[in-house]
């Protein structure tokens, strides 16, 4: 009796267990893209002016530069409102030679001074140009017009962006007997294009008399115009259908 249940328990024990299986249910969903851009006009410049003279005596022309940098800065800040400023960019010494007969000789030193002008009132773009040159500086660098806070023009066309993304999800899903559900991936960019006014402005080639059929000095300040900046938004968003 007892061998005829340890047979029944071990029968038992062999036969397979039934599991299961739930199926995989694949969820569907929809990707959109969708982009929004405008213009804007800037609301801040950055420029930068170079002083730049050579000679023999290092001394003489370090004075030189100097004198120049101090005299252009110090009239300029005269004219700057509290979120203006301006700051010292470079300042080089450079020797310079010539070659006889595979001999270096020693020509003259060359002094470079930079300084950059951060503007939040671009109308005064032109006067603080001029105002350098009157005070001796020759050499005008990247007038870059840029937004400074790129944030809210962003927000704004990110969320015209999705609007427009959403919308065509619901579209496209709605011609194809469904509809959308909550988003499964958001993916937002946005891009601004800073507005290079001048890859660089040279005061000498500009202070020509009208007479030689050049602009003055004033005309070519003046024609300086900002523009305007491009800003792109867009989305890439996924769906879920239901």
């Amino acid at each position: 009796m007892k061998r005829l249940f340890a047979l029944a328990i071990l029968s038992s024990m062999l036969i397979p267990a039934t599991i299961a299986v739930e199926p995989v249910i694949q969820e569907s969903t929809i990707s959109v893209d969708a982009s929004a851009n405008s213009d804007i006009e800037p609301d801040t410049l950055k420029v930068k002016f170079y002083v730049e003279n050579s000679g023999t005596n290092l001394a003489d022309i370090k004075a030189k530069n100097d004198k120049i940098v101090n005299s252009a800065i110090n009239e300029i800040k005269k004219k700057l409102n509290s979120d203006e400023s301006v700051k010292t960019i470079a300042f080089r010494v450079n020797n310079i030679y010539s070659y006889k007969d595979k001999i270096r000789i020693f020509q003259k030193y060359e002094v470079v001074n930079g300084f950059e002008v951060k503007l939040k009132e671009l109308s005064k773009t032109s006067e603080i140009i001029k105002l350098a040159m009157d005070n001796g500086v020759k050499r005008v660098d990247n007038l870059n017009f840029y937004i400074e806070n790129t944030e809210n023009p962003c927000n704004e066309l990110m969320k015209k962006a999705t609007t427009i993304a959403k919308n065509r999800a619901t579209i496209v899903a709605t011609s194809a007997g469904a509809a959308i559900g909550r988003p499964k991936t958001i993916s937002p960019y946005c891009s601004l294009n800073s507005n290079y006014v001048s890859r660089k402005l040279y005061a000498n080639a500009m202070v020509k008399s009208s007479m030689d059929g050049m602009a003055s000095e004033s005309e070519a300040v003046e024609s300086i115009e900002p523009g305007t900046i491009s800003v792109k938004a867009g989305v890439n968003m996924t769906y879920y259908l239901k």
